[in-house]
């Protein structure tokens, strides 16, 4: 059961069924609104309580995200891209556990921070300075947005236009407090050598990775539509794997009968 380090919730998350897939071809917005939907979809709190995945910190939503891609498509994730070097352009692939990727963000209370009056927010205990941990909400708001790290920190940071060593003190307590899980992940060319990096956002490489899986659910809806006459919404209902297996069957079924 996913533990979100921040919150300290668990949380009960589903594996996606047809109409989650359904769902993940079809909805728009950026991509942290989508993962939002979708985790309104698969994902509940194990205490039975609403479960408000926008009000989470950035650190806890992308456990989350994580956990649900740990729990569709499995622990290990392969990611392939060109190797940089001039010259080269060799396919570079590097995979890793999804819980191995989400351990590395330790969360911690850096000293001179207290909390504030307000809540969810904290202050420097010792400057004119205070702030509260950016939320899915904020990061969907910002995001792709003109200025956007302006804007996050109007929403983010009291007095909003803080600057220099202050602002700088405020944003090392924020990553202390809730550190970052996206980041590069590594790697080495296997053709010239060369040392890999490429940068990483969890939320789009889940919802990308995601919607490679359920590409497939248009053309299984109606091979098992045609061979067994099943409405819609009954194929819908079923796991993705067994939906997967009824297709294929399907698929032996109307080729032998052509």
């Amino acid at each position: 059961m996913p533990y979100l380090p921040i919150s300290g919730r668990e949380v009960v998350v589903h594996p996606p069924d047809g109409t989650d897939d359904l769902l993940i071809l079809e909805m728009e917005g950026n991509v942290i609104a989508r993962a939002l939907a979708l985790l309104a979809h698969v994902a509940e709190p194990a205490d039975g309580d609403a479960g408000d995945w926008a009000a989470l910190c950035v650190t806890d939503f992308e456990v989350l995200l994580a956990a649900l891609r740990e729990v569709a498509l499995g622990p290990t994730v392969l990611c392939a891209f060109d190797c940089p070097s001039t010259g080269c352009g060799e396919r570079v692939e590097v995979s890793f556990r999804v819980a191995d990727y989400v351990a590395v963000a330790r969360l911690g209370r850096p000293r001179a921070v207290v909390a504030w009056d307000r809540p969810t927010w904290f202050r420097l205990d010792d400057a004119p300075a205070a702030f509260r941990l950016p939320t899915a909400a904020d990061q969907c708001a910002v995001l792709d947005r003109a200025r956007g790290a302006r804007l996050l920190a109007e929403r983010c940071l009291d007095p909003p236009d803080m600057a220099g060593p202050l602002r700088a003190r405020a944003e090392r307590a924020m990553a202390v407090m809730a550190p970052e899980v996206s980041r590069p992940v590594i790697g080495r060319c296997p053709a010239c050598g060369a040392g890999v990096r490429a940068g990483l956002h969890l939320p789009s490489l889940v919802m990308t990775e995601l919607r490679r899986a359920a590409a497939g659910l248009p053309e299984e809806v109606h091979l098992i539509a045609s061979a067994y006459h099943w409405d819609e919404a009954a194929i819908l209902a079923l796991p993705r794997k067994r939906r997967q297996g009824y297709a294929e069957r399907a698929r032996q079924l109307l080729a032998g009968a052509a």
